[in-house]
């Protein structure tokens, strides 16, 4: 005879199972910045670096440092985010772009 969980615990289980949700929460990094010759603009659920928006499916964030997920396993990170100041690094290519707010 199996023991089922408690009513309580369903709710727990199944959002373990769920999907990584969009993000939602207002990040630091959202904004225009001026990242070398390049502003980019960030919000909640979206980045277009000039060539239109496309939209973020998860963001990760470790005290000042952010990893923005994207389709296709694309990601970037943004790293010592401050209300002036951010580091822009490529997780393709490893470039970096210093960037100040706009």
């Amino acid at each position: 005879m199996t023991r089922l969980a408690p009513l309580f615990l369903l709710p727990m289980l199944m959002a373990a199972c769920a999907n990584d949700a969009p993000p939602v929460e207002p990040y630091a990094f959202v904004g225009q910045w001026v990242c070398g010759a390049k502003v980019m603009t960030f919000t909640d659920t979206t980045y277009d670096s000039g060539g239109g928006p496309i939209p973020i499916r998860s963001v990760t964030r470790d005290g000042r440092n952010y990893t923005l997920t994207f389709d296709k396993g694309y990601l970037i990170a943004l790293v010592a985010v401050t209300q002036t100041g951010l580091t822009w690094v490529s997780g393709k290519t490893g470039d970096q772009f210093n960037c100040r707010k706009l």
